[in-house]
């Protein structure tokens, strides 16, 4: 799969070398929100170009984490003023109802702050887990203050990375994106089979007591 980012790869790279901390940030607004852009190729360059001595590594990391902030908080924006009348209107198509909204509330009441901390800390879940935590109505000062640290530590990963291996930056983004892949479908997988197993057992005690 590396083939199919390289193109991708070189534009950000240029991007960033001509326009510095403001295309970092842009770029990393955009990845937070809907992330046709990953991460994996905009932060390590930074480091790379840190490690250069044309950026600051603490800028980079900082810069980038404000830009993941802002494009998260949208995100999460969007999944509660879109995804969940979506779900209300339409889940019924994906065996969804007011129930599972009514789920999802409670787990991110429960493990919100958990969940969106080590979500956005490690690849392929920070891609998507913003718009559920908007339609669970997860606590909006906890989502920004605990999806904000999981990106920086996600991002000063990115950005050491890119600093210690220099050159090599570019083979472990693609890598990195590749895991990504991997972890989003297994995921999406993962959240419906559980949702399909609670209807089944739903459908199974509804039955037992009639």
């Amino acid at each position: 799969m590396p083939s199919l980012f390289l193109g991708l790869t070189d534009w950000i790279a240029s991007a960033i070398a001509s326009g510095g901390y403001g295309v970092i940030f842009a770029l990393m607004v955009v990845e937070g929100i809907i992330t046709p852009i990953p991460s994996e190729f905009i932060m390590p360059f930074g480091g790379y170009l840190a490690a250069t001595g044309r950026m600051s590594f603490p800028l980079v990391v900082a810069v980038g984490t404000a830009g993941a902030a802002i494009g998260n908080a949208v995100a999460y924006g969007i999944g509660m003023r879109v995804g969940r009348p979506l779900v209300e209107r339409y889940g019924r198509y994906l065996a969804l109802d007011a129930s599972d909204l009514a789920w999802a509330e409670a787990w991110f009441a429960k493990w919100g702050d958990l969940g969106i901390l080590i979500g956005h800390a490690i690849p392929g879940t920070r891609s998507f887990i913003s718009f559920p935590a908007g339609i669970g109505r997860m606590r909006l000062r906890n989502f920004v203050v605990y999806s904000t640290i999981g990106a920086a530590i996600w991002n000063t990963v990115l950005t050491a990375a890119g600093f210690l291996l220099l050159q090599g930056w570019r083979v472990f983004a693609e890598t990195t994106e590749n895991v990504d892949v991997y972890v989003v479908l297994t995921a999406v997988a993962g959240v419906a089979g559980y949702v399909y197993l609670r209807k089944w057992r739903a459908k199974r005690r509804a039955q037992a007591r009639a």
